[in-house]
């Protein structure tokens, strides 16, 4: 769902999210505001007790979740909530 739609969802409906998965290269590293993102989500997550997955390949994420939506434009998987 990407950083932004996770976070909205996390606060509406925590109760429902079975664990968070953040993945990061090492290519955003340096992007701060990528960074305070993930220090708040694994703060709600823990808060939450919402086990949290770390992944450094995002590439290989991309693959194993599948392609791109239809619209062409690539997906954020920077955060990925598996619900139930």
């Amino acid at each position: 769902a990407g950083v932004d739609e996770s976070a909205k969802l996390m606060n509406v409906d925590p109760d429902n999210v079975a664990f968070c998965v953040l993945a990061a290269d090492e290519e955003d590293e340096g992007d701060i505001a990528l960074q305070i993102h993930f220090t708040l989500i694994q703060a709600f997550c823990c808060e939450n007790d919402i086990d949290i997955v770390r992944v450094s390949d995002v590439p290989k994420l991309a693959a194993i979740v599948g392609p791109s939506e239809e619209s062409g434009e690539p997906r954020d998987l920077h955060c990925i909530l598996i619900t139930v």
